[in-house]
């Protein structure tokens, strides 16, 4: 027997069920976004910590740079790009906070919505946003660059926006963004980071081309004047749309910033010394010990600081070409790594300044510590049968030889995974068993001040019977051989954020191994390594990311893809002393951050003085007052 008042009931439910609208996912519109929790700074926030609001605008500062350069669009693969162009001309959508890892503020747009789902992102645009020419910027712009960047940009962009199912326009100023299923949790981000390139000029120009023709800017910068390959001068734009724009504030206070390019790093030190550069980030420990000795660091008038940070380390070392047959087995790898001395170099070539790199992602959280923690199994067990048992079972260190003895027993080790590998010394020639060709190979360099060290490594690899054959190639050769992956082992730097994710695929991914232009030095193709990257994209709390940036960290390190180099916690950088910038330093920013300096007028009168009055006595500053004074355009 039916009861009816529960069938009636139970009817109603239903209908009502299926009349109900679904439920909606509920949208957060805010100025600020954080990948992995709360914004730092509220949405009336006036500007970033590390800036100073009230910095003065005007002046010119002069920066070295090393190479030369043939197009002014660092977007695509072709031609060697102008330095510093594309955060000085091309605004982006949102700006990076250097002081959290994955947060941004708006820039272009004046906000951002976003469900708590991840399955959309909209931008909101600034309706003053226009380019240089006077073009306002809509979402045409911002559509088109996307587009632009995705089918004929660098190839990284074509791994940045995959998991972005559908791009559309709302408004002339708002554009969103519809994503897929990927849990991509840094997505909101890394779209946050598209720059208005202008729709209206490229539809006159090819936008794949190398050009030194300049296109119209929507940054704070537009290009002055050029010397094609020796200099570039930028020009701050007179009432620039984004000058109140609070993520923008405090920042971009020359009226001029040029760049002088050097063949050789040699020269563009002398050039520093001789006044002709006014700013240099040191990288050279043995020049920043030995190399600033000269009279103007004596008398006060050049200025050296270190700034330490809390930034993560690059991915620095020799990265091994594993497309070639010749490093294809992990044993002759890890036996190369072995053979590296790091102690001998940090003690006669650098020292003691540095820390050498047991890891990928050093001075970070995603940096591997002693055996794998429970997070990390729960990435790693998945792959228990496709990862060597050293993976669980070991802390990955690399070897310190402090004795000749150490030193030794180093050597022993490599000589017998080359062993196993099939390679056997013939007069002190290493020849593999099999097919009787000598291991001989070449290194890569772009800057002659690493010869050093990779002469290091070349004389103990010749103890093995191993010849290595040092090439140090000129910028734009280096470029070329590096994206078409002509070499064997490369000298070189991958440079790492504070929110690991969506360019580890660029760096590490199998789909990026063989394309030309990938960031991919290795050639690493490896299914566990590729996983791991998905399983890191879509951390969805800061805790979750550093424990699965440290299974990644593992897995790279154990299969040897690198021979890893070294890290320091602290910038260098030496100036001529007519310069203010904050007191405060961004925690994360991968290197000292010129943007928020600034001209003090008062320090240049009295620099300008100092050198006016020795050279007026014939001192040995006489040829450097033409150069630094304010305003000063003389050249030696």
């Amino acid at each position: 027997m039916f009861n009816i008042p529960h069938l009636l009931r139970t009817t109603l439910i239903l209908t009502l069920t299926l009349l109900m609208p679904p439920l909606q996912a509920k949208t957060i519109t805010s100025k600020g976004f954080s990948a992995y929790g709360k914004v730092k700074y509220p949405d009336d926030f006036t500007h970033f910590d590390y800036v100073n609001p009230q910095a003065p605008k005007g002046g010119r500062i002069i920066m070295g740079a090393l190479g030369t350069f043939d197009s002014l669009n660092p977007f695509i693969v072709k031609g060697t790009p102008v330095a510093a162009t594309q955060i000085l001309t091309h605004a982006r959508l949102m700006d990076e906070n250097h002081d959290r890892a994955a947060e941004s503020y708006p820039y272009l747009a004046e906000s951002i919505e976003i469900d708590e789902d991840h399955k959309f992102v909209i931008f909101h645009l600034n309706p003053k946003a226009k380019f240089s020419d006077g073009h306002p910027i809509t979402a045409d712009d911002i559509l088109w660059s996307f587009e632009i960047l995705k089918t004929k940009g660098s190839p990284m962009y074509r791994t940045y926006y995959k998991n972005v199912a559908k791009a559309e326009k709302l408004s002339d100023h708002a554009v969103k963004f519809s994503l897929d299923d990927s849990q991509n949790a840094e997505l909101p981000l890394i779209l946050g980071q598209i720059p208005a390139l202008p729709r209206h000029y490229y539809e006159m120009v090819s936008f794949d081309s190398t050009s030194l023709t300049p296109p119209p800017c929507s940054g704070p910068y537009q290009i002055e004047t050029l010397d094609p390959g020796r200099s570039i001068t930028f020009k701050r734009i007179p009432n620039w749309w984004g000058e109140d724009v609070p993520s923008q504030k405090g920042q971009y206070n020359f009226d001029q910033l040029r760049f002088d390019y050097y063949l050789d790093s040699n020269t563009m030190f002398e050039a520093f010394k001789a006044g002709k550069i006014d700013m240099r980030p040191e990288g050279s420990v043995k020049l920043w010990k030995t190399g600033y000795d000269f009279p103007a660091v004596k008398e006060g008038l050049v200025v050296r600081e270190e700034i330490e940070h809390n930034h993560n380390a690059h991915t620095y070392g020799f990265f091994f070409n594993v497309r070639r047959p010749l490093f294809q087995d992990v044993r002759v790898r890890e036996a190369l790594t072995l053979a590296f001395d790091f102690d001998w170099a940090n003690k006669h070539l650098f020292y003691g300044s540095y820390t050498r790199n047991n890891s990928y992602y050093p001075n970070s959280c995603f940096s591997v510590r002693g055996l794998p923690d429970a997070r990390e199994k729960e990435v790693l067990d998945k792959h228990l049968d496709d990862l060597p048992a050293s993976v669980f079972m070991s802390e990955f260190n690399l070897p310190e030889g402090k004795t000749p003895q150490e030193d030794y027993n180093i050597l022993k080790r490599s000589m017998k995974l080359l062993e196993e590998a099939g390679w056997h010394v013939v007069n002190q020639k290493l020849i593999h068993q099999g097919t009787n060709i000598p291991f001989e190979f070449e290194m890569l360099i772009a800057d002659k001040s690493f010869e050093k060290v990779c002469l290091l490594l070349a004389k103990n690899l010749k103890k093995l019977g191993i010849k290595m054959t040092i090439k140090t190639a000129d910028t734009t050769t280096f470029t070329q051989r590096t994206e078409h992956q002509n070499y064997d082992m490369v000298m070189q730097i991958q440079g790492q954020s504070n929110s690991l994710g969506n360019e580890q695929r660029d760096f590490f991914g199998s789909s990026r191994a063989d394309l030309p232009g990938s960031r991919n030095l290795a050639g690493v193709k490896n299914p566990v390594v590729d996983d791991l990257i998905e399983k890191l994209i879509q951390s969805k709390k800061y805790a979750e990311l550093c424990s699965r940036g440290r299974a990644l960290d593992r897995v790279l390190l154990w299969n040897y893809y690198m021979i890893p180099a070294w890290h320091r916690t602290a910038f260098y950088v030496a100036y001529w002393d007519k310069f203010g910038h904050p007191q405060v330093a961004p925690k994360f920013y991968p290197t000292v951050y010129f943007l928020a300096w600034w001209i003090d007028p008062v320090k240049e009168a009295e620099l300008e003085k100092k050198l006016e009055s020795s050279q007026a006595e014939g001192g040995v500053f006489s040829k450097l007052w033409q150069w630094i004074g304010r305003g000063g355009e003389k050249q030696a």
